[in-house]
C-alpha cells in the first residue's frame, strides 16, 4: 500500500523529470492525472483490517484538507472479498490540472514563474517555441533571469558581431559579469535567435574565448613574448628589444628577419646570444600553434628548441604539424652524448611510448626510438636549460649563414 508519502515522493519525482512541463508545453492532455494505488489482497484485508483502514483514513485526512474545487480527489471502487464481504477502497489519487500538482508539491508560485517566463520568452522570440517544449529545465533554471537574457538577445539581434569587447556593449541593466556567467545559455539562444551571417561557426566550444569569437566580440588576445637579438632591429622599437606583445599585433609586425628561434624555457630565451637579423620567442609550449597567425614567419627560417625526452620530440612533432619547414634546435644525439653529466629523469606522466611521431625527421625519430627503449639510460631527459651555454654558442656558430 501507498503511504502518503510515497505518492508525494512519486508526484515530486515525475515533477523534477519536468514531465508535466514537457506536456504542458507539447499542448498535449495527461490530465486528470492518476497515481494508481495498490489494492489490499484477501489475506492483507483480514488479518490487517486496522492498518488497511488507518491507511485510509490517512489518505482521506490528507487529500481532502489539500483538495480545492474538486482539484484533487480519492478514487474509490467496490470490491468483493471472500472473507470480508464488499469494500469500498481508493485506487487512485487524481490531481485535476497542473496547478493542482504544483499546488500539492508546494510550486504554485514557481509554475505561475515558469508559465510567465515562456509566455515572455515566445513573445520576444516566436523562433524559440519549438526549442523550449524540449528544454524545460532551462525555463526553470534561469526562472528570475528571463528578462536580462533577453534584453542581451535583443541587443545582438540588432547589432550582430558588435565587433568590441563584452564590458563595451550598451545594454541596460546588463553588466559584463552577468554575460560572462551566462555563456553558455546565451550561446544556445543566439544560435537560434541569429542569422547564419552573424555566427562564427568554426568556434562551438566556450572554451578560450569561444562565446566572443563565435559572436564577434574582442576577447583578451595571448601575448607573445619575445628579443629582437639583433639591436639593430629595435630602432623602432625605442630601442627595446625584450617585448611582450597581443598576438593579433605581433601577426601584424613587419620585421626585416631571416630566423626566428622558438624556446619553452622563459631563462633560454631571456639569455639567447645576440644574432643578426634574428628573434627568439620563448614560453610558449604547446601553446605555439598560435603563432599561425603570424604569416609573416613563415617566410624565416625557424627553429625550436625543447626538452631532449620523448615529451620534447612530441611537442616537435605536433609543431611540425603546423609548421612543416621548421627545424629543431640542439635536440640531436650529438647536444645529448656531449651532456652527459645534465642527464635527468623524465617524470613517468610526461613520457610518450607511440611507435613513431608522424612529423620528425629520420634522424630525429632515431632518437627518439633511443630514448623511448631506454638505450642509454631509463626514461632519459636532457633539460634545454641545462645545456652548457658554450655549447649553445658554439653550435650557433658552426650553423651555417648565422652571424651572432
Amino acid at each position: 500500500m501507498k503511504s502518503v508519502n510515497d505518492i508525494k515522493n512519486r508526484v515530486k519525482k515525475l515533477w523534477n523529470s519536468y514531465k508535466f512541463h514537457k506536456n504542458w508545453l507539447a499542448d498535449e492532455t495527461i490530465f486528470p492525472f492518476q497515481i494508481k494505488l495498490d489494492k489490499p489482497d484477501d489475506k492483507t484485508l483480514l488479518h490487517q483490517f486496522d492498518e488497511v483502514r488507518q491507511w485510509i483514513n490517512e489518505l482521506t485526512q490528507t487529500f481532502t484538507q489539500l483538495s480545492t474545487q474538486k482539484s484533487i480527489c480519492i478514487i474509490y471502487k467496490e470490491f468483493s472479498y471472500r472473507s470480508m464481504g464488499k469494500q469500498s477502497l481508493p485506487v487512485a489519487i487524481e490531481f485535476k490540472n497542473i496547478e493542482s500538482i504544483a499546488r500539492y508539491l508546494g510550486k504554485l508560485q514557481e509554475w505561475q514563474l515558469f508559465c510567465q517566463n515562456y509566455q515572455q520568452i515566445i513573445t520576444a522570440f516566436p523562433v524559440l517555441t519549438e526549442s523550449l517544449k524540449n528544454s524545460p529545465a532551462s525555463i526553470q533554471k534561469y526562472s528570475h533571469n528571463w528578462s536580462q537574457l533577453l534584453s542581451v538577445c535583443h541587443y545582438f539581434s540588432q547589432h550582430p558581431t558588435p565587433d568590441c569587447y563584452i564590458r563595451e556593449l550598451d545594454i541596460h541593466g546588463i553588466d559584463t559579469k552577468f554575460i560572462e556567467s551566462h555563456k553558455s545559455i546565451l550561446k544556445i539562444l543566439l544560435d537560434q535567435i541569429l542569422d547564419d551571417s552573424a555566427i562564427n561557426t568554426q568556434h562551438e566550444k566556450l572554451i578560450e574565448h569561444g562565446f566572443e569569437k563565435r559572436f564577434g566580440l574582442h576577447y583578451e588576445q595571448p601575448r607573445i613574448r619575445f628579443r629582437l637579438l639583433d639591436k639593430n632591429m629595435a630602432a623602432d622599437f625605442s630601442g627595446i628589444t625584450d617585448l611582450e606583445i597581443p598576438i593579433n599585433q605581433f601577426a601584424q609586425l613587419d620585421l626585416i628577419c631571416d630566423r626566428v628561434f622558438i624556446t619553452e624555457n622563459k631563462t633560454n630565451g631571456l639569455a639567447f646570444p645576440e644574432i643578426n637579423n634574428a628573434i627568439v620567442i620563448f614560453g610558449l609550449g604547446y601553446g605555439i600553434q598560435i603563432l599561425k597567425q603570424a604569416r609573416w614567419i613563415n617566410q624565416c627560417w625557424l627553429y625550436y628548441w625543447g626538452d631532449i625526452d620523448t615529451h620534447g620530440f612530441a611537442i616537435l612533432s605536433g609543431i611540425r604539424s603546423h609548421f612543416p619547414h621548421i627545424h629543431s634546435w640542439l635536440m640531436d644525439e650529438n647536444t645529448l652524448l656531449h651532456c652527459k653529466e645534465q642527464w635527468g629523469k623524465e617524470p613517468k606522466e610526461k613520457t610518450h611510448h607511440a611507435e613513431t611521431l608522424n612529423n620528425l625527421t629520420i634522424s630525429e625519430q632515431t632518437l627518439y626510438d633511443k630514448l623511448k627503449t631506454n638505450h642509454w639510460k631509463k626514461s632519459l631527459r636532457l633539460e634545454q636549460e641545462k645545456i652548457p651555454y658554450d655549447w649553445l654558442k658554439t653550435q650557433l656558430k658552426n650553423t651555417h649563414d648565422i652571424t651572432i
